[in-house]
């Protein structure tokens, strides 16, 4: 497949040759016929379930082997007022396996994986065990993690965020992934998580020289006037030392969201707060984040058509305190600001749930500086891609 990318030299092409997943190679083989009558559901449950290579339920040594990974491709186009740009990103491309040991553990293991294939191996994704009992009211991970435990954006998976990127501030102030212990238990309609984590990274795990973070937070079942709802309140430390290379430079992030939904229309509501380290500044942020779910069966049993939006507010008291964002708006200016608004309107279509979807999306964006009045960023960005995991 390099070889193929290769020859025809496009970014398009380069794109398509890693997203052949085994979990693809089933299609071959599958009988013909009008998808529509056979059913695509059956056949995607098929695909997927391929990925699955053991499986022995008798609650002794390894229950079942399966390989996991995902693969977020998008292109992009940034039209600005500081200067025009446009590419394709192979976001993530991600591979690994996970297993289950009886009778309560998981273990997993993904990489990042360079998009030209030289080398194939870019470092480290995920490397945990995770204990979590069949009541599922709690669960306990040790080894490297995807953060996704503070605010409402950076605790939803990328395999399942509703917009093509997430917000400027998450990006500017939350980490990516990180090494330690984290654990959360159910009390009924109240759920407690909590982790400590060390403050250095490496390419694969942590030399444990670099100080440490540690997060705590609740949820409780608070529906309002919706359906079903989540009150959220999350709090993030950082010690500040200087060697600490896996959390982003705030010492003290605090972070209160609601989740809700009502039939097809869902809204999240985010309110985050992060006090500074050294001459980083103090900064706050305000999300909203509804969807509605415009069409269901749209062309098979299965798929649908989802509308979401996203309204940004973010401010800095101290000048120069926010940055544009990495994707896409820093290729086309460097300059910081101190105030952002951005507005964000996209089409999901859900092939198969988030496990095969494309989406396309535009975000209007203005980042403020005040001290001379003037506009660091002020434009567009387009994208669209197509997403999948197993």
């Amino acid at each position: 497949m390099r070889t193929l990318a290769n020859f025809f030299g496009c970014r398009v092409c380069k794109a398509a040759a890693i997203t052949i997943p085994l979990a693809l190679l089933p299609v071959v083989v599958y009988p013909a016929g009008p998808l529509a009558t056979v059913g695509l559901t059956s056949l995607f449950d098929s695909m997927w379930s391929s990925t699955e290579l053991y499986q022995d339920n008798d609650d002794q040594g390894v229950e079942s082997f399966r390989l996991v990974g995902r693969y977020h491709g998008q292109s992009w186009s940034v039209n600005a007022a500081q200067g025009k740009a446009s590419g394709w990103d192979n976001r993530r491309v991600i591979f690994g396996f996970q297993a289950l040991l009886a009778p309560d553990y998981v273990v997993e293991l993904q990489a990042h994986i360079n998009d030209d294939f030289s080398p194939v191996y870019r470092g480290l994704y995920t490397g945990f065990i995770q204990w979590s009992p069949s009541d599922k009211k709690s669960s306990l991970s040790l080894g490297r993690l995807d953060y996704l435990f503070t605010g409402m954006e950076r605790s939803t998976s990328s395999k399942k965020i509703y917009t093509i990127e997430r917000g400027l501030l998450v990006n500017q102030i939350m980490p990516g992934e990180v090494v330690g212990l984290y654990g959360r238990h159910g009390f009924g309609d109240l759920t407690v998580h909590a982790g400590l984590f060390s403050g250095d990274i490496e390419r694969e795990f942590t030399r444990f020289d670099a100080g440490f973070a540690a997060v705590f937070g609740i949820a409780y079942k608070l529906p309002l006037f919706y359906d079903k709802g989540r009150l959220h309140i999350d709090y993030l430390y950082n010690d500040g030392n200087p060697g600490n290379n896996a959390f982003e430079p705030y010492g003290n992030t605090f972070s209160i969201w609601h989740e809700a939904e009502k039939g097809r229309f869902s809204l999240g509501v985010d309110l985050t707060a992060a006090r500074g380290l050294g001459e980083r500044s103090d900064v706050w942020g305000l999300t909203l984040l509804p969807s509605y779910d415009l069409v269901k069966d749209l062309i098979f049993g299965g798929d649908a058509l989802q509308l979401n939006l996203r309204y940004q507010l973010a401010s800095s008291r101290d000048a120069y305190g926010l940055m544009p964002q990495s994707r896409y708006e820093q290729e086309v200016t460097s300059a910081a600001g101190d105030q952002y608004q951005a507005f964000y309107a996209g089409l999901n279509y859900y092939i198969y749930g988030f496990k095969l979807k494309l989406m396309a999306g535009a975000e209007y964006a203005n980042l403020k500086e005040s001290v001379e009045a003037g506009q660091a960023y002020d434009g567009w960005t387009y994208m669209a891609g197509l997403r999948f995991y197993f």
